[in-house]
């Protein structure tokens, strides 16, 4: 898995890629508050059954709280054990993402 940073994925959005993007967070943030066209998807519920709908090249970007949490990381992990094969993981998560003035969701 490869590790990117919040310009980067800023980037990715603003440029229209077609990607998947995965909050990880096992606690209840995201009806607080989440990265802008994220699902949810708890790294500690993610089983490959989540996942049948997506095809094993998609792009999928993980991420959690911040830099702290291991959520992101160990969603990426599983992804690429069930076989996912373009898997990236924004380590600095919510955090870095509001430190950089990024807009956020609340639902």
């Amino acid at each position: 898995m490869k590790k990117i940073t919040s310009k980067i994925l800023k980037n990715m959005m603003d440029s229209d890629e077609d990607f998947v993007l995965v909050d990880a967070r096992v606690h209840e943030g995201y009806e607080k508050e989440h990265l802008p066209g994220a699902i949810r998807m708890p790294a500690d519920r993610l089983g490959e059954h989540l996942l049948k709908q997506y095809k094993r090249n998609r792009t999928i970007v993980t991420y959690c709280s911040g830099w702290s949490c291991e959520s992101s990381t160990i969603a990426a992990q599983k992804l690429e054990k069930y076989g996912f094969t373009n898997v990236l993981d924004f380590k600095g998560g919510l955090e870095d993402w509001k430190k950089a003035s990024y807009p956020t969701k609340k639902s």
